[in-house]
């Protein structure tokens, strides 16, 4: 709400966030690494859980969990946006303007984004769980910081990896989570 908020002033919201997002315009290179980055880390997802790798194309389908099918979308587009412009855009500019170099922006801006992301592991319960989710985004924060230096700072790249990211495992990571099943053959349609 607070972020939404700020854009109020804005005749024109859609407008203004695209132009927060796309200026300046991202390089080929920081596109290319943000698909790269984002292959990288639906794989690994993929690899860690084999609930995500069997449910991960199929369509929120399932009758309990009907309701995440029509947020997924919505959602996805959402916290990608926001989130790339909190932890990227904000913290690193914030870090860069109080004298930090890259690299201690990249790492400033990681260490938040996976801290926030531990919550996945707290929400079933085990601290391994929260350190693994705070490892993984950690490490996906520091890629996409990288991203957004090699961009010339435009978010719009990260915006795009998060949010496809988003689109293809958060109903997943989420229905997971939640149960505290992460193998397939744990949670099966009802």
């Amino acid at each position: 709400w607070a972020i939404f908020a700020s854009f109020h002033g804005h005749r024109d919201m859609l407008r203004a966030m695209m132009h927060y997002a796309f200026t300046p315009a991202a390089s080929p290179l920081a596109w290319g690494l943000a698909a790269v980055i984002m292959a990288a880390y639906v794989a690994y997802a993929r690899s860690a859980s084999s609930f995500i790798a069997a449910h991960m194309l199929r369509p929120l389908s399932w009758r309990p969990y009907a309701m995440l099918r029509a947020v997924a979308i919505p959602m996805a587009l959402i916290s990608g946006f926001f989130e790339e412009a909190f932890f990227r855009k904000m913290l690193m500019d914030l870090a860069m303007h109080h004298g930090a170099g890259i690299a201690a922006q990249v790492v400033f801006s990681a260490i938040a984004f996976g801290a926030v992301h531990a919550i996945w592991g707290m929400m079933s319960g085990s601290v391994r769980a929260a350190l693994g989710a705070m490892l993984a985004t950690g490490a996906l924060g520091a890629a996409l910081g990288i991203v957004y230096v090699v961009g010339g700072r435009s978010v719009a790249p990260c915006i795009a990896a998060h949010t496809a990211i988003n689109l293809l495992l958060e109903p997943w990571l989420i229905i997971a989570s939640v149960t505290h099943r992460w193998r397939s053959e744990e949670l099966q349609p009802v």
